[in-house]
C-alpha cells in the first residue's frame, strides 16, 4: 500500500499525472499528499531560482506593482496613471509618510531628553541642579504634549483626507505615549 503511494507521489511530482481506469477512485489523503509534493517541489524551485539570482535583475525589482487598477474608481484611473508614470504618490500617502516622520521625531526628541534627564539626576545630588534638570524635563514635556496636539490634528486631516477607513490613524495619547517611553527605556537598562 506503502509503496503504491510513493508511487503516486513521484509520478505527480516528476511528470503528468497518469490517467486512472474507469471507475478507480483516488483517496483524497493521496491527492493532499502529492499536492503537498508538488509544493514542496515549487518551492524548492524558486528557491534554487533565488539563491542563482533568476531574479536579481527583474524590471521593477522592489517596488510595488500597481499595473492593476481594478480598485481605483475609473474617474481617478487617469491621475493614477499618470503619478505611477512620473514615479509619484497620492497626496493622501505623502501626508501620511510626513505624519509618521513628525510622530518619530517626536518621540525620539522625548526620548533624548528623558535620558538625559535621568543621567544627570545621577551624576548630580546638588539641590539646585536637580532643580534645573527637573524644569529642563518639565519643558521637554511641554514640547512634546504641544507636538501631540499638532499631530492629533494633523491625524484628524489625514482621516479626512484618506480614501478609506483602514488607512485611517488612530490619535495619540498622551498616557500611552508616557508608558511607551518608560517601556523603551526599561528596554535600554537591560
Amino acid at each position: 500500500m506503502q509503496s503504491s503511494v510513493n508511487q503516486f507521489i513521484i509520478a505527480a511530482e516528476f511528470r503528468a499525472p497518469r490517467k486512472f481506469a474507469a471507475g478507480a477512485s483516488i483517496r483524497p489523503v493521496r491527492l493532499y499528499n502529492a499536492a503537498m509534493n508538488l509544493g514542496r517541489l515549487i518551492e524548492r524551485k524558486l528557491q534554487e531560482a533565488r539563491e542563482a539570482g533568476a531574479f536579481d535583475h527583474l524590471p521593477r525589482k522592489g517596488r510595488l506593482d500597481l499595473g492593476d487598477d481594478t480598485g481605483v474608481p475609473e474617474d481617478e484611473r487617469l491621475a493614477m496613471h499618470m503619478l505611477k508614470s512620473n514615479d509619484l504618490l497620492p497626496a493622501w500617502i505623502e501626508e501620511d509618510k510626513a505624519l509618521r516622520a513628525k510622530l518619530v521625531e517626536a518621540r525620539g526628541a522625548l526620548y533624548r531628553a528623558y535620558v538625559w534627564q535621568r543621567r544627570r539626576l545621577a551624576q548630580t545630588g546638588h539641590p539646585e541642579d536637580r532643580r534645573r534638570i527637573e524644569q529642563e524635563w518639565h519643558r521637554a514635556r511641554k514640547r512634546f504634549e504641544q507636538n501631540v496636539a499638532e499631530i492629533n490634528r494633523d491625524i484628524f486631516h489625514f482621516n479626512l483626507r484618506a480614501p478609506s477607513t483602514a488607512v485611517h490613524r488612530l490619535p495619540l495619547r498622551l498616557q500611552e505615549e508616557y508608558e511607551r517611553l518608560e517601556r523603551m527605556a526599561a528596554e535600554d537598562d537591560r
